[in-house]
This record gives structure tokens, sequence and C-alpha cells, in this order.
């Protein structure tokens, strides 16, 4: 089992978790919290330009193409992954420390934006707690959250730090 399975088995979990709440775009449009793998995807920024570019550079074309930020969004993003590490509770263990940025937007001014992104995160701090295995991986129940420092509104940011232990690498004979 790679990283790579486990941020996968991670957005699918979370997007099922978060599915029925009332979550909204930048057009205010309902819709669904978003997960990605490591970072946000990038999004060329002239990909409305056409191939052959007019004679006059029109500075139309700078921002056709830019999509806006793909509220609500999260990211599964794997910060550290050790192997074969000494660990009190299992012994020796593979571990990855993952961290999870979460991003709504709400232009309600009683700050409702905020309370959503908690809530959200409860919801994967009480799944987790609860029931620590995700398939081959399982975490630990201690985890952390976060929120951003300075004022963003009508964008809200946290994060969630959780600590998962990885099933070991089995050698192959190279003989």
């Amino acid at each position: 089992m790679t990283i790579n399975e486990l941020q996968r088995m991670l957005i699918k979990e979370i997007e099922r978790l978060t599915e029925d709440m009332d979550l909204m775009d930048q057009e205010g449009k309902r819709a669904a919290l978003k997960g990605y793998p490591q970072a946000l995807p990038v999004i060329p920024v002239f990909s409305a330009m056409p191939l052959a570019a007019p004679p006059e550079f029109d500075e139309t074309y700078m921002d056709a193409g830019a999509e806006k930020d793909p509220f609500p969004y999260f990211i599964v993003r794997a910060d550290t992954v050790e192997y074969w590490m000494d660990d009190k509770a299992v012994g020796t263990a593979n571990m990855a420390r993952i961290l999870i940025p979460f991003a709504v937007y709400d232009e309600d001014p009683a700050l409702r934006g905020y309370f959503t992104l908690t809530a959200i995160m409860e919801r994967v701090v009480k799944r987790f707690q609860s029931e620590t295995a995700l398939g081959p991986f399982f975490c630990s129940k201690k985890m952390n959250l976060a929120y951003q420092e300075d004022e963003t509104f009508p964008r809200f940011f946290g994060a969630l730090e959780m600590l998962w232990y990885l099933p070991g690498i089995e050698m192959e004979d190279w003989e």
C-alpha cells in the first residue's frame, strides 16, 4: 500500500462524510466538498487564448481562462513519511504525517463559514476517533486542528493533522 492509496481513500471518505452538508461555491451555488491529493490542480491562466494570438495582444485573454478558486475544497497532503520507526504504541512501524487543509466560502456576515469549516473538520475527527481504520491503514487518535490567523472573509481556512500507520513493505528476494 502506498501513500497515494491512503490519499485517495481519505479523499473518498471525507467527500462521503460531507456530501449532505450545505456548502457554497464563490458564485453562491450549492457545491460539494472536493478533495485533491497533495496540492490544488494547476489551472492554466491562458487556457482561453486561441492558438494563434491576434497581432495586437488583447488583455481580455488574461482572465478569460482563469478559473475561480475551487471552493469548497480540501487537500490530503503527505507531510512526512517514516519507515521502520520505533513507536511506543505499536513497536516498529511505518508512519505518515498527513495534513488536510480545508477551505470553504461563505459571504454570510455572521461568519457562518467558520462554523461550517469547524463542522467539516469535526466530522472527520469524529469518524476517525470512533473508527481508526481505513482499509489497510489506521490512524492515531491524537489529532490537531488549526485555523488561519489572518482575516480572510469570505474565505475560511483550517487544517487537520493526523498520524497514519502504514502496512509493512515486504522485501522481494533479489537472487
